[in-house]
């Protein structure tokens, strides 16, 4: 039985990844048992037989104390979190890593404390990490950063893109100069940058501009916008919310400073979005987007986004990447020995 430790799991980029696993081991009638953190709202909650998976506070103590009972039932673990497990597990362990905030956490653009979070569970993987651990990735970068700041061999690390199989969709109509941006308020989105350059960019032209976000409006300081600019904030969306906004808005803009995989701009594109993106390596492994900037200049932002609203024939983004979920669940059952 595969044991799936989804704990400090619970909301954005990481309950999309367990939703995806758990459906699809559940599609596929594998056996296992997930630890759940007690957060989590998700509609496969109850799918899953209430033998089959058990609700935790999230703690070091309580992640270690169900590890120590109950271990021995697994022939397999695969960590969801980006952690190794509490304990050492002489069973074939995975851990699926997603967040490259935490590999050389003082170099990350965010805020101090921040900083200091992300080192002290850098630490902490560190430590608890295995020569025989099996890590896995979406990207050859960060294969690259994991490495590179864990030192561990290539051949212990696979990459495997993991992400909701849509098929493009045909749209007729598009609200033109609409954009869309779907991400959390953490610092590192770049959303103070964003909010400027859109003022900027509404006070130099005479069209009138709209932004979505996913935020709600105290999660940024109070400012004033320009007659010809609105913002609209959303606050946290279900992903049907999410899809309607994709389908109805003309561009997505993503300003993010860092990403493990930047999901939402496959998502953009998957519904013919035109993704105006930060030029950064995360980015162009992800996705050839329709325009670029430099994510730390606000002018740089302002102008990409006057472009996108004058272009009359912008390219359309292309994703350059394959969903491998498949081939992920094939891999974790073929190693469940």
């Amino acid at each position: 039985m595969i044991l799936i430790d989804a704990t400090y799991i619970h909301s954005f980029g990481g309950k999309t990844i367990l939703d995806l696993i758990i459906g699809s081991f559940l599609d596929s009638n594998i056996e296992f048992h997930a630890i759940l953190d007690n957060r989590l709202d998700s509609k496969w909650v109850n799918k899953i037989q209430p033998g089959n998976y058990t609700l935790i506070s999230t703690s070091h103590k309580n992640r270690t104390n169900f590890y120590s009972q109950n271990l021995i039932k697994f022939s397999s673990v695969l960590c969801l979190a980006n952690i190794p497990p509490p304990i050492y597990t002489s069973v074939k362990t995975f851990i699926f890593f997603q967040n490259c905030l935490l590999l050389n956490p003082f170099k990350q653009k965010v805020s101090i404390k921040n900083r200091l979070i992300n080192f002290l569970k850098f630490l902490y993987i560190n430590y608890h990490n295995q020569k025989d651990y099996h890590w896995v990735v979406q990207t050859q970068l960060v294969k690259k950063l994991i490495k590179e700041n864990l030192n561990i061999n290539s051949a212990q690390i696979s990459t495997y893109p993991v992400f909701k199989k849509v098929f493009k969709a045909n749209l007729n109509k598009k609200n033109f100069n609409e954009f869309v941006y779907v991400s959390s308020s953490v610092s590192h989105k770049n959303h103070k940058r964003l909010i400027k350059a859109f003022i900027e960019a509404a006070k130099n032209t005479d069209k009138e501009i709209k932004l979505h976000l996913t935020l709600y409006k105290e999660d940024l300081p109070k400012m004033v916008f320009p007659q010809n600019l609105k913002v609209v904030f959303h606050g946290t969306l279900s992903m049907d919310n999410v899809s309607e906004l994709y389908n109805s808005c003309e561009f997505a803009i993503y300003p993010s400073l860092v990403e493990s995989f930047g999901l939402p701009l496959i998502e953009a594109s998957n519904y013919n979005c035109k993704v105006i993106a930060s030029n950064l390596p995360y980015v162009h492994e992800i996705v050839e987007p329709s325009l670029t900037f430099d994510p730390y200049s606000v002018k740089s932002i302002s102008k990409s986004i006057l472009i996108a609203i004058e272009a009359k024939n912008l390219p359309e983004t292309k994703v350059l990447v394959e969903n491998k979920l498949d081939n992920f669940i094939d891999f974790i059952i073929s190693q469940d020995v």
